[in-house]
């Protein structure tokens, strides 16, 4: 019996640990985990998950390269309902889910070290069930970034329910950037460091 409740909570926590899509430590082929929460229909509303799921900041520089034909046009619509298209290449681009505990430390975190970035990423804000509308995003994301007390981040949305899986396949948070001549992408918590590093 202990040892099924042990192989019961071993499983447990490795679903937890994997997080909003961070890969399992078994994981060596690339692939992408399975997403913890992805795959389900989350409430529409804000709710304060900073306490949840936090196996601390990852203290490496894992960048790995990113495709610009995938994240050369990406369509977005603003607050106030403007289709625009953005370009990693000319703007960090960082994918987050409302639902994303990952997501909103990441937040708390740039906020903190807002004034050390020296280019401040567009908050694409993606993870939204079928249906959800731009009005609805809107709300969810003003409610989050009052009660986070976070920056004024240039935000937009995208309410696909599919463009996590396409913009941010590894997990959330993604941030896809350039350096050098190279696009890079970067997922899961880092230290501050590693962000001013890919902000800079």
């Amino acid at each position: 019996m202990r040892r099924v409740l042990a192989l019961i909570l071993a499983g447990f926590v490795s679903v937890v640990a994997a997080g909003c899509g961070t890969p399992a430590a078994g994981d060596t082929h690339g692939q992408a985990a399975k997403v913890a929460g992805r795959d389900r229909v989350h409430p529409l509303v804000f709710q304060n998950l900073t306490g949840a799921m936090n196996e601390g900041q990852d203290p490496r520089w894992d960048a790995r390269p990113a495709s610009s034909n995938l994240y050369g046009k990406v369509v977005v619509w603003t607050a106030s309902g403007q289709k625009e298209v953005l370009e990693a290449d000319r703007q960090p681009l960082l994918f987050a889910a409302y639902w994303c505990p990952h997501c909103q430390r990441t937040l708390q975190l740039l906020t903190s070290i807002r004034r050390q970035l020296k280019r401040a990423p567009v908050i694409v804000n993606v993870g939204y069930p079928a249906g959800t509308s731009l009005q609805t995003a809107v709300r969810i994301a003003r409610e989050e970034n009052a009660a986070l007390h976070l920056a004024p981040f240039q935000e937009v949305f995208i309410l696909t329910p599919t463009a996590g899986d396409r913009y941010a396949p590894l997990g959330y948070p993604t941030l896809v950037f350039r350096q050098g001549n190279s696009l890079w992408s970067l997922y899961g918590e880092h230290k501050p460091e590693i962000w001013e590093k890919a902000l800079s």
